[in-house]
Formats: structure tokens, sequence, C-alpha cells
């Protein structure tokens, strides 16, 4: 692995992790057209970039971190306690709570693991998938804002977005962009949708990329020189705490529509390399 292409997918996993234009489907693309699929130090270099954009999340939400921890030793405290069920659940209980309905959708997962993995070396499913997420941003941007946050969300809501995150495991699918579309069409106040789709990615993000790191050593596929490892890591938290800001920008406004158009033309285009011209 070269600086330059430790830097390159950097880049790309930042912005494409939390813009809603799917980072898997890009890697994939990117990875294919490198010349580098299939190699396995990539697998290690892809941890390291999810850890990046791990980092990005807790710097961007770093008070919704702590207050969720917070809520969740108190929530433990009144459980041992055995006063769970006579307390009234807060806001931020609540929201707690929906965050962890949200993530079980994903235990669908384990039972067809390897099949999902196989899918990562089909560049022209991406291109079908790309086109998928740009029919469903450009839906999501039309719908009215709403007025749910934290307080408000139901188990409705939670397992919606849920089963839109389970959804999204398909390279090509944006997660962001299918968790905020669900959070918006099912009535989440904008920031409020942008918030929880990112907060909801943490434990997923982490739990894959430990699980990934100790296949990855198991295969002894360690690379002997780490620094252009490291240096992919850094770039993708940079550029993607800075993509979780312009994202929360425009979210509010209708330029968020202008990701659909984009991610129909990026489809498009690679349906017709990958299928008919490569």
């Amino acid at each position: 692995m070269t600086v330059w292409k430790a830097i390159l997918l950097g880049l790309i996993q930042g912005l494409t992790e939390f813009l809603p234009v799917s980072s898997s489907g890009h890697l994939v693309i990117f990875t294919h057209l490198l010349g580098t699929s299939g190699v396995e130090q990539d697998l290690f270099l892809d941890v390291l970039l999810h850890l990046g954009t791990f980092v990005a999340v807790i710097a961007a939400f770093w008070r919704d971190v702590l207050a969720l921890l917070a809520e969740l030793f108190s929530t433990l405290r009144d459980l041992f306690s055995g006063r769970l069920r006579k307390v009234r659940p807060t806001p931020g209980r609540n929201y707690l709570y929906m965050l962890i309905l949200s993530l079980l959708p994903l235990f669908l997962v384990l039972p067809v693991k390897g099949h999902i993995e196989a899918l990562f070396e089909r560049p022209l499913l991406v291109g079908v998938m790309l086109l998928v997420t740009g029919v469903l941003l450009f839906v999501s941007s039309r719908v009215r804002r709403g007025r749910i946050g934290m307080a408000e969300t139901t188990a409705k809501d939670a397992l919606t977005v849920g089963f839109a995150q389970l959804f999204a495991i398909l390279p090509g699918i944006s997660r962001s962009g299918a968790t905020i579309s669900a959070g918006l069409m099912t009535g989440f106040k904008r920031d409020y949708a942008v918030r929880y789709s990112f907060i909801l990615s943490l434990p997923t993000t982490l739990a894959a990329a430990l699980l990934q790191l100790y296949e990855t050593i198991q295969a002894g596929a360690l690379p002997e020189n780490l620094a252009p490892y490291l240096l992919g890591m850094v770039v993708a938290a940079v550029v993607g705490y800075l993509a979780i800001g312009l994202v929360r920008v425009l979210v509010k406004g209708t330029s968020f529509r202008f990701f659909s158009f984009y991610c129909l033309v990026v489809g498009t285009a690679t349906i017709l390399y990958f299928g008919f011209i490569r």
C-alpha cells in the first residue's frame, strides 16, 4: 500500500461515510479501478479507515455521546436497584432505548455474513444500488419537515430506521442516506435525523472494525509498514469530521437533493463501465 493510495482511500472514506453516497460502494469502485481488490492487506486499511470515521463521529457529537453514556449508567443503576419500572423515562433515556432498538435488526445479518461479503466483489451491483440510493434520497428530500425528537421517538420509528440500516449493508446503499431518509420519512426533525443516524453508526462501526481486525490478525495479514495505513486513518477522521458538518447544514435545506443526482450519475456510469466497457 503506497502513501498516495492510503490518502486517496482515506479521503474517499471520510467523505462518503457521512455524505449520503455510500462509502462501501465508492471503496469497491475505486479498489477495482486501482487494481487492489482482493488484496488481504487492504482489509487492514479498511479497519483503520472505519476507526477514523468512528473518531470523527465522537468528535462531532461528543456531547450526545457523553449524555448517552451517563444515561446508560443511570439506567443500569435503576435496573439493579429495582427502580427501573418505577422511573418515568426521560427524553434522554427514551433516546437511548430507541437507539438500542434500532440496532437489533442488524443481528439478522449474522447467518448470511459470508454471502454479503461476497457482494463487495461485484462493482456492477454497486452501480445498481447507487441508483436505489439516489431515488431514496430524492424522495426523502421532498417530505415535509418533521416534529419528532428524542422524547417523541417510538419503537416503530426506531425499527424503521433500524431496518433501513440493515438494508444499507448492501454495497452501494448509503448507510447515512438510508437512515437519515428513513428518519425524515418517519417524521424526525431534520437535525435530529442526522444526529440519530450518526450516533447509531458508532456501535456498528466499532464492532465491525474490531471483528475485521481480529480476522485480519488471524489471517496474518498485518502489514510491516504501518505508516501509510495510519495516515489513511487520520485523513478519514479529519475529512469525515468536516463531512458531518456539511451534512448537518445541507439537510436543513433543499441542497440535500444534490446527493440524489450525484448517486444517479455515478451509479449509471458504474453500470456502463463495468457492465459494457471494461
